[in-house]
């Protein structure tokens, strides 16, 4: 057997660094189309620092959506994606958890 080395590249490109804070808070909304509850969407929130996504949702037979145990001081933006692509994705901007 030929001896190899293997050398260990850093992964904090990968990661993302959320500040430590206050973890009381939370994001919550519902999803519409045309003015009717939807519910065949999925949404990614997103931290608006470096763009990575914080967690994905789908919302309930309602309509509605949480993200639950976020820290009060993170800015972050969510996406909408219809399921049936009938429509085009929806953004709602500077969204902080409260």
């Amino acid at each position: 057997m030929k001896p190899c080395s293997r050398a260990v590249l850093s992964s904090t490109f990968y990661l993302q660094t959320i500040a430590v804070g206050p973890v009381a808070a939370k994001v919550s909304g519902s999803v519409k189309k045309l003015g009717q509850q939807y519910k065949d969407a999925t949404l990614v929130l997103y931290n608006k620092v470096n763009l990575q996504p914080i967690a994905v949702k789908k919302p309930d037979e309602n309509g509605n959506y949480q993200f639950l145990g976020l820290n009060t001081n993170l800015k972050t933006f969510i996406v909408a994606f219809d399921q049936k692509q009938q429509f085009n994705a929806v953004i709602q901007d500077n969204v902080v958890p409260k």
